[in-house]
């Protein structure tokens, strides 16, 4: 049972890590991701931020190498994603990818390598994972792990009126 309880923790936290980490309501539809990597080519050192509709930032994509597999997708290299708060547009929560594939159509973001997502207040590594960047969802497999550092500070997704037992 209590392996159970935490897994649901798990489960409700990777989805609230991505949440704060990926995408948002309403300018997700018209944000697109564009990396400038040709086909077939590979580029080093990429930075890429990535702006919503009133040009502020969302997130950046520091790449130590990236490659364009065909029209849709780009395999990305010792990866840092460093997402913004929506509301004060400071940094927020950072996930460090090995080697992940992402989709330029639909932004998801795949990796079948470990996994490591920091905040502030914690942070959390998985074997593997899936972000959605539009809809801010995502999800970790295997081996989960994940240290809280203030318990009472902790953000979470409901806000104060959120039970913290």
């Amino acid at each position: 049972m209590k392996s159970a309880g935490k897994l649901l923790a798990l489960v409700w936290l990777s989805g609230s890590a991505a949440a704060v980490a990926f995408a948002d309501d309403n300018t997700g539809e018209s944000r697109r991701i564009d990396l400038p990597v040709p086909i077939g080519h590979d580029v080093k050192g990429l930075r890429v931020p990535v702006r919503n509709d009133e040009g502020k930032i969302e997130m950046q994509f520091d790449m130590e190498s990236a490659r364009r597999l065909d029209d849709q997708n780009i395999e990305m290299h010792t990866a840092t994603i460093q997402t913004y708060n929506e509301q004060t547009f400071k940094p927020d929560a950072k996930i460090n990818l090995q080697t992940a594939t992402m989709n330029l159509d639909t932004e998801v973001i795949t990796t079948k390598e470990p996994v490591r997502i920091t905040r502030d207040d914690f942070f959390l590594t998985a074997d593997s994972g899936e972000f959605n960047s539009k809809t801010r969802h995502g999800t970790v497999f295997g081996n989960i792990h994940l240290v809280i550092y203030n318990r009472n500070a902790f953000q979470t997704k409901s806000g104060s009126e959120g039970q913290q037992n």
